[in-house]
């Protein structure tokens, strides 16, 4: 499952390569570690509550990335969009966490993705769905956009 992603990986980590001369090398590690975990589980089923490679929904996905680099962090979406530092999206770096709503309501529930670079992300979507990347212009994302979260320092 994991070989045919491998272009993925690499291009993930050519993008973290862009961090070099503004973060420490710990920091560095930490986001090469949570992009490549996320991209390693590219295929992986959807499954609601899920947090291991089993099946994971989008803030499981979010947290078994982020433990692969030793860091803890909340379990749900509401709890992410209160974590770490609110960042503009441009300045969003491979790692980060995307916050989106899942539907056009007012008060719908978030989604959480993981930023890859280059207008890429990693999610895993919804039922029946598999763990996946895709643009950040990919309908209907763009309008749906809530904050782009950092934490790491």
């Amino acid at each position: 499952m994991r070989g045919k992603f491998g272009l993925g990986v690499a291009l993930s980590i050519a993008l973290l390569a862009g961090c070099a001369t503004r973060e420490p090398d710990d920091i560095r590690v930490e986001r090469r570690t949570i992009v490549e975990t996320a991209m390693d589980q590219i295929g992986r089923p959807y499954r609601y509550g899920g947090t291991d490679p089993s099946g994971f929904d989008c803030s499981g996905l979010v947290q078994y990335s982020y433990a692969a680099a030793g860091l803890s962090v909340p379990r749900s979406t509401g709890e992410l969009r209160h974590a770490g530092r609110k960042i503009h999206l441009r300045d969003a770096r491979p790692g980060d966490i995307l916050l989106y709503r899942f539907s056009d309501r007012a008060h719908a529930s978030m989604h959480a993705t993981i930023f890859l670079g280059d207008g890429m992300m990693v999610h895993a979507p919804a039922s029946g769905g598999q763990v996946e990347t895709i643009a950040m212009e990919q309908s209907p994302w763009p309008d749906r956009f809530v904050t782009a979260i950092r934490l790491l320092p």
